[in-house]
């Protein structure tokens, strides 16, 4: 009888797509929906993050050019949220959520 051998892969001769087949198994457990889910809640993280960490330099855009004066009032923004100040409070806030979303991220995905 033969010897049944170990499938070995080897990364000279792999690609990114056979890299994922041998990985999805792990990564998406058919018995294990508490790993899916936490695949899933880490991906929206991700995209989350992504969509903050795109929004934050817009706030400090919005900050400086209220610091610039010739802002138009009659904008999308209300007039509250023109203020340098609260701009710059919520591109920290920003910031911070995007940090955070990184990191929550992160650990669900570990």
């Amino acid at each position: 009888m033969a010897e049944a051998q170990k499938k070995t892969v080897s990364a000279d001769d792999g690609n990114p797509m056979q890299t994922l087949v041998n990985l999805w198994p792990y990564m998406w457990p058919a018995d294990r929906f508490d790993l899916k889910m936490r695949v899933v809640w880490a991906t929206i993280f991700l995209i989350i993050s992504k969509f903050v960490l795109i929004l934050v330099p817009y706030f400090f855009k919005w900050a400086t050019d209220a610091l610039d004066g010739r802002l138009d009032m009659a904008g999308l923004l209300p007039t509250f949220l023109l203020g340098a100040v609260a701009l710059v409070i919520f591109y920290n806030l920003t910031r911070i959520l995007q940090v955070g979303l990184n990191q929550l991220r992160d650990a669900l995905f570990a």
